[in-house]
């Protein structure tokens, strides 16, 4: 047995700076603080130094550009704010320091830390998992337009669906996008359009706002609603760097409402274009075959020189079949853009500003008849309002009083006296008329005979 005294560990500065820095990053590998920004710095790199303070101590945080280029908010001297990020120590100065990797106001944190906490629950479940996400239809017939009928994304999305291929049917189901009940609405629209005829893709749509402005596409019955969707959803919320529930769980995300019409309906006339340079290739690529075989032929020919007529015979028929397979090629050709174009004008037959009208023509012909309907039922609601506050006022105890009737009540245990013999001899009463009442004092009791 060694009795030599153990000898103390010795670090070097980068040593134990280095091993504070991996003790620290261990334990805190991702947090939420809130402070005062204080000596905010921005040098030309585009980072923001700043120290996070409160009224006992200060901690120095980093934002990187890579990260703030895509926050909504910015860090400003003197604001209350509240930021998510992992500490670490800085070896060159030995100081800890937070790296942040998103901030917001402070006020905000609860629905941020909400969001995160939901987010991570419906991702260990497997909601956000690509295997669960189902293709867009190359050219849907009929789409479903979840948002609400009075924003400009309707606007914006009809526009920009006829300039791309208006013979595609869109059924608008409106919903409210903000407030407490428009996940309620949007979790039945998703439950509905599944039912309704000849819809193949639904896009869920708002414009961009705030965080408690997109809140209802981060709720969680919104969330399994779209996971449970039967039909492929695009989820066209925000603006590009807003983020919400609805948009992991969604087949498809589109960073607009725009976008999402170029992702669901393909351009009608870049088809055209495409029909036409396939078209064409096909034809370059018979005429190099043919061009070919006709190279081989010839040097098939050179190889036989005693058989120079029936090459020739052959050649002969050889370019006669060229001919008359060009000729078919032509027919096939000109067949083909004729079915295109009596496709084209049936999907123009189908062009939903028919339906549009007809549904305009009834609503004018229905709105005289709801508007008739409701006064009528507001007219019975004020004869049934006045029938009954006309007998309340006839069962109104008081207007019982004021006929000249009054209640006894036993003092002090307060109840009403409903027959003399339960009322002692010089026991204290209060008399209740109909304007004030009397403290009384029992002199004599007699029973009704």
């Amino acid at each position: 047995m060694s009795l030599e005294p153990e000898l103390p560990q010795i670090y070097t500065v980068s040593s134990l700076t280095r091993e504070i820095r991996e003790r620290l990053e261990t334990h805190f590998p991702l947090v939420w603080v809130s402070g005062e920004v204080s000596n905010l710095r921005r040098p030309v790199s585009g980072h923001y130094y700043f120290t996070l303070k409160d009224a006992e101590a200060q901690l120095r945080v980093v934002l990187f550009k890579s990260n703030h280029q895509y926050l909504r908010h910015k860090p400003e001297e003197g604001a209350q704010i509240l930021c998510r990020g992992r500490l670490t120590v800085y070896a060159a100065r030995g100081d800890y320091q937070l790296i942040v990797d998103y901030l917001e106001p402070a006020g905000l944190g609860v629905l941020a830390q909400a969001f995160e906490a939901l987010k991570t629950r419906l991702a260990a479940e497997g909601l956000f998992d690509a295997a669960h996400k189902q293709p867009l239809p190359f050219l849907p017939r009929r789409l479903a337009l979840v948002t609400s009928p009075t924003g400009a994304v309707v606007r914006d999305f009809l526009r920009l669906l006829r300039r791309r291929f208006p013979q595609v049917e869109v059924l608008i189901y409106p919903v409210k996008v903000q407030g407490a009940d428009a996940a309620g609405e949007i979790v039945q629209a998703l439950q509905d359009l599944p039912q309704y005829s000849g819809v193949e893709v639904i896009v869920l749509a708002r414009g961009g706002g705030s965080l408690e402005d997109l809140w209802p596409f981060n709720e969680e019955a919104v969330a399994r609603a779209l996971y449970h969707c039967p039909l492929p959803v695009v989820s066209a919320i925000g603006h590009e760097v807003d983020f919400t529930i609805a948009d992991f769980v969604a087949d498809v995300r589109a960073p607009t409402p725009s976008a999402a019409v170029e992702l669901v309906v393909p351009d009608q006339a870049e088809l055209a274009r495409r029909v036409d340079r396939l078209a064409m290739s096909l034809w370059r690529g018979w005429r190099r075959h043919l061009e070919g075989e006709r190279r081989h032929l010839s040097a098939v020919a050179r190889r036989l020189p005693d058989l120079t007529r029936r090459l020739l015979e052959l050649r002969l028929r050889l370019d006669d079949r060229a001919e008359t397979l060009s000729r078919r090629f032509s027919r096939l050709r000109q067949t083909r853009r004729r079915n295109l174009d009596i496709a084209r004008s049936r999907l123009l037959l189908v062009s939903p500003r028919r339906a549009l009208s007809a549904w305009r023509q009834c609503l004018e012909q229905v709105a005289p008849r709801l508007g008739w309907s409701w006064r009528q039922a507001l007219e019975a609601r004020r004869r049934h309002l006045a029938y009954c506050d006309s007998h309340l006022k006839k069962l109104d105890p008081l207007a019982i009083l004021a006929r000249g009737y009054a209640v006894a009540t036993k003092m002090p245990e307060g109840f009403v006296i409903r027959e003399a013999i339960s009322v002692p001899t010089g026991a204290e009463i209060q008399v209740r008329v109909a304007k004030g009442y009397m403290d009384c004092q029992v002199l004599k009791v007699k029973e009704k005979q």
